[in-house]
């Protein structure tokens, strides 16, 4: 009986193992370096208390900075980064950023675009937005007109912002990151 238990528990975990595998081999990974830079930004936000003039989803009514998770942020991270480096000629109080604080600050606003549009009930995750990263599935994409060809691939995104900065560029967005090789 505990042998047969056994087996059974193995041979689930390994087809659950197999299937995490497949669904992995799907998306295109997040590089290693960049989850880092995302991981470092998101603390930095959090000890500069950035989150008492930027709204995160949506989060503050009265807030004085801009939405972080705007595409446009996503999309540009220069836009951010210059704010940072130049906060003197904007209503941003002085805070004392590295470059590499600054750097990882940027990485992770242009990751919260991608966190604010990804459908927590995705079940089957077989791209990712060339834009911001966001995990998608093509199905729904297709049916939502939320995908694009470009060099003959088709490409797929979580929300129209996305689309549509990515048909300003295609021949950038199709040599993303976020982009699997085929």
């Amino acid at each position: 009986m505990l042998r047969s238990t056994i087996i059974r528990s193995l041979g689930l975990m390994a087809i659950l193992a197999i299937g995490l595998a497949c669904e992995k081999k799907n998306l295109a990974p997040v590089p290693e370096e960049l989850q880092k830079q995302i991981a470092l930004g998101e603390s930095i936000f959090y000890q500069k208390d950035c989150g008492k003039c930027h709204s995160l989803y949506g989060s503050a009514q009265d807030a004085k900075g801009p939405e972080l998770t705007a595409a446009h942020l996503a999309e540009d991270s220069l836009l951010a980064k210059y704010r940072l480096y130049h906060f003197e000629s904007s209503e941003m109080p002085p805070i004392p950023l590295t470059h590499q604080e600054i750097s990882a600050l940027t990485q992770y606003i242009a990751s919260l675009h991608a966190k604010a549009y990804t459908t927590a009930s995705l079940t089957n995750r077989d791209a990712r937005c060339p834009v911001c990263g966001a995990e998608v599935e093509k199905a729904p994409a297709i049916k939502n007109s939320l995908e694009a060809s470009h060099s003959g691939k088709f490409f797929y995104f979580e929300c129209p912002d996305c689309k549509e900065i990515f048909l300003r560029d295609p021949g950038r967005y199709s040599k993303s990151g976020y982009v699997r090789a085929e």
